[in-house]
C-alpha cells in the first residue's frame, strides 16, 4: 500500500476557492450599508391638508409634519400644535388623533373662535379614503359628527 499526500499547492487552491465562495455568499446575504438605519414610511397623515367651509367663504389648512407637530391656519388664525396618532386604523377604519395647541396668534378661526393653548387636548377620529388623498375628521368613532373631507395638497 502506498501512501499519497496532497501537494501544498492543491491544498492552498482548495482553501482559496473555499474562502472565495464563503465571501461571495456573505456579500449576498449582508445588508447594504445604510439599510439597517432606514426608516419606515411616514404615517399617511404626514402631509398638508385643506378644506373649504361655509359655502367656500373660509379655508382651513393643516400641515402635519413627521416630527409630530402641526401648523394650522383657519381664516386669519395660525396655531402650532403637537399631535399623536395611532399607527394603524382600528377595526372600524379610524385613526385616533390627539392634538394639543402649543402656540396661537390670538386671531379668530373660521368659526369665529380663538384657540386657547391652555385649553387642553382635542381628540379626533380620522378616516382616510382608500387612496389616502382625502380624510374626514369625526368627534367619535362614528360617521355621525364629522367634518371634511380634507384633501391632500402636498
Amino acid at each position: 500500500m502506498t501512501k499519497t499526500s496532497a501537494s501544498p499547492r492543491s491544498t492552498t487552491d482548495c482553501l482559496t476557492q473555499a474562502l472565495l465562495l464563503a465571501t461571495s455568499l456573505c456579500a449576498f446575504s449582508a445588508p447594504a450599508v445604510g439599510q439597517a438605519g432606514a426608516s419606515a414610511a411616514p404615517h399617511p397623515i404626514v402631509s398638508t391638508w385643506s378644506w373649504t367651509l361655509f359655502g367656500g367663504k373660509c379655508r382651513e389648512t393643516f400641515q402635519y409634519r413627521a416630527d409630530n407637530t402641526m401648523l394650522g391656519t383657519s381664516a386669519g388664525a395660525t396655531t402650532q400644535w403637537t399631535y399623536k396618532i395611532t399607527a394603524a386604523p382600528d377595526a372600524m377604519g379610524f385613526y385616533k388623533l390627539v392634538e394639543k395647541p402649543v402656540k396661537t396668534d390670538g386671531k379668530k378661526d373660521c368659526s369665529g373662535d380663538v384657540v386657547d393653548p391652555a385649553g387642553g387636548e382635542v381628540i379626533k377620529f380620522i378616516q382616510m379614503s382608500p387612496t389616502r388623498d382625502r380624510f374626514i375628521a369625526c368627534k367619535a368613532e362614528s360617521l355621525d359628527a364629522c367634518f371634511g373631507p380634507l384633501g391632500r395638497i402636498r
